[in-house]
């Protein structure tokens, strides 16, 4: 439950994610929290390169950390050491693990797996309702808009932030590979059956050439519960 507004202190712990952990194709430890983050979660590094954030920003990072730190804790590193953060403020995993962490209104999850079972992951969830028909040129190439306004408004609804979630989580996954920061329209999506609750994904274009070498090998998984769209990246590595 989320406590906007509220001063009293979170109680909830995170906990195993088997939602997040049904993005994925390959073994992951995934770790979700539906409540705020505490500053104490923090270590000493981490606390110092959010400094100056406001609250609600330092809750946010501290529940990432925390679920990060639990996940790699699952995956068999004992003692997680403090999560960095690179230029971009992308998370540094530790050597042999790849990972990524989302956040939106009321959910964190982070997920973590073996470098050697991918070449990187990504997750994203976002709320649905804030992806109205005005933003879906900023977002959406013609065929992914074509698709949109073939559906009900509730439906395009889910499916925008679905898409939108993809892609986000797509960005995430090869980072690492790319240092790209593409456009939202530079790659298409389309489900590979039709909206239901939980699904694939297909790459169908990508306009950005630092993505392409990484683009055969990418593999997309969606779920939608409750207000939340939920999607992971998948870059399998060669085979």
């Amino acid at each position: 439950m989320t406590h906007t507004g509220d001063a009293s202190p979170p109680t909830a712990q995170p906990c195993e994610s088997g939602l997040v952990r049904a993005l994925f194709a390959i073994p992951v430890q995934a770790m979700e929290l539906r409540d705020r983050g505490l500053p104490a979660w923090l270590l000493p590094e981490e606390r110092d390169s959010i400094a100056g954030a406001v609250p609600s920003r330092i809750e946010e990072f501290a529940a990432g950390r925390r679920c990060a730190r639990d996940a790699m804790r699952a995956f068999g590193l004992d003692t997680p050491g403090p999560l960095r953060r690179g230029p971009h403020r992308e998370p540094l995993w530790p050597a042999g693990l790849v990972g990524s962490i989302t956040h939106t209104e009321g959910f964190c999850a982070a997920v973590v797996a073996s470098a050697r079972a991918c070449a990187g992951l990504g997750i994203d969830a976002e709320r649905c309702g804030r992806l109205g028909p005005g933003l879906w040129p900023l977002l959406f190439d013609a065929t992914e808009q074509a698709a949109l306004r073939a559906l009900s408004p509730p439906d395009q609804d889910r499916l925008a932030t679905v898409l939108f979630a993809a892609k986000e989580a797509l960005f995430k996954s090869q980072f690492a590979l790319s240092a790209a920061v593409p456009e939202f329209t530079d790659v298409c999506l389309r489900l590979a059956a039709p909206l239901a609750d939980s699904g694939s994904l297909e790459l169908v274009a990508v306009r950005d050439a630092r993505l392409e070498p990484w683009a055969g090998r990418s593999r997309f998984r969606y779920a939608l519960q409750g207000p939340f769209a939920l999607a992971g990246a998948l870059i399998v590595s060669p085979a």
